[in-house]
């Protein structure tokens, strides 16, 4: 999935300046609202392989990107493509009275789910707000010589960082939905869980659940907000993930499937969720196959 921004402007200055200006990488990068640093700065004759790294911080956190020009046409065009990050196109066009037109794009691959590389997390920052002050920053800087908007928006981050899988089990589907219903079998080994009160219903089902990350030891309470017998549950966590565990028929036995979804507060957050689901896919991959085990040695299979 590519998530892509575009944001224009009409500059008062000729063209020549307003590309004169963007061939130093280092007064773009600047230009983002907020502080930041530019280092390594390497700028070619012809422009392609023109290079600079970014540092800047969101939320306390330190960012470092390498934007390297990947194309250049003199007073129309210049493509920069992030060593991590997106690919930001500035186009260039002449008005009538030595105008330009500004229009900058942003586009930026994200994978789903968002965490093959958890720093996507971090420069999904480039928000609409972003990119929006660094286009009136260049055009206030190459106009009056100041930025126009000076602070670093603090919108918070909108991506849903989800995980899902899903296995075939040689078992009846009553079955595997009465073994996976206990939080104890669908939440795995490695997570402890206490102060267990169910329901007959279902919902309303709640516990604490205890674990380590990074040997930093983490707790919560979930609550089944949704039970569905022989179909679905929710279990909503109150500081983290939603997860939907489900069973259906397929394949002559029965599917299971389970989903969580988390919606950070804010990049901070986003960057150590996407960190722990990355680190979390081969365990997570092993609990489904633990239960696969499980329910099939109980029942012997189909």
């Amino acid at each position: 999935m590519t998530r892509t921004i575009l944001r224009s402007t009409v500059i008062k200055a000729p063209v020549e300046t307003v590309f004169t200006f963007l061939s130093d990488p280092t007064n773009w990068m600047t230009a983002f609202p907020g502080d930041s640093d530019v280092t390594n700065l390497d700028i070619k004759p012809d422009g392609v392989g023109t290079s600079a790294r970014w540092s800047a911080k969101a939320w306390g956190i330190p960012m470092h990107v390498t934007h390297e020009y990947r194309e250049v046409m003199p007073n129309k065009r210049i493509v920069s493509k992030a060593s991590v990050g997106p690919v930001i196109t500035f186009s260039l066009e002449p008005l009538n009275g030595s105008g330009t037109e500004l229009a900058v794009e942003s586009a930026l691959e994200i994978d789903a789910p968002l965490v093959r590389v958890p720093a996507q997390a971090l420069f999904a920052r480039l928000t609409e707000d972003d990119i929006q002050g660094m286009v009136a920053n260049v055009k206030s800087l190459l106009e009056t010589g100041k930025k126009t908007v000076p602070h670093a928006s603090e919108a918070k981050f909108s991506q849903t960082l989800a995980w899902s899988d899903s296995v075939t089990i040689a078992a009846p589907l009553e079955d595997v939905f009465e073994l996976v219903k206990d939080p104890r079998v669908w939440l795995g080994p490695d997570v402890q869980i206490s102060d267990l009160v169910t329901t007959p219903e279902g919902v309303g089902t709640t516990f604490q659940a205890s674990w380590k990350v990074l040997g930093i030891p983490l707790k919560t309470t979930h609550e089944y907000t949704e039970y569905v017998p022989k179909s679905h549950f929710t279990s909503k966590a109150a500081l983290g993930p939603v997860f939907r565990v489900e069973v259906a028929p397929g394949d002559g036995g029965t599917r299971l499937s389970i989903r969580s979804d988390t919606v950070p507060r804010n990049m901070a957050e986003a960057a150590v969720d996407a960190l722990i689901i990355k680190m979390s896919e081969r365990g997570q991959a092993d609990q489904l196959a633990g239960i696969k085990a499980k329910a099939e040695h109980r029942t012997g299979g189909l």
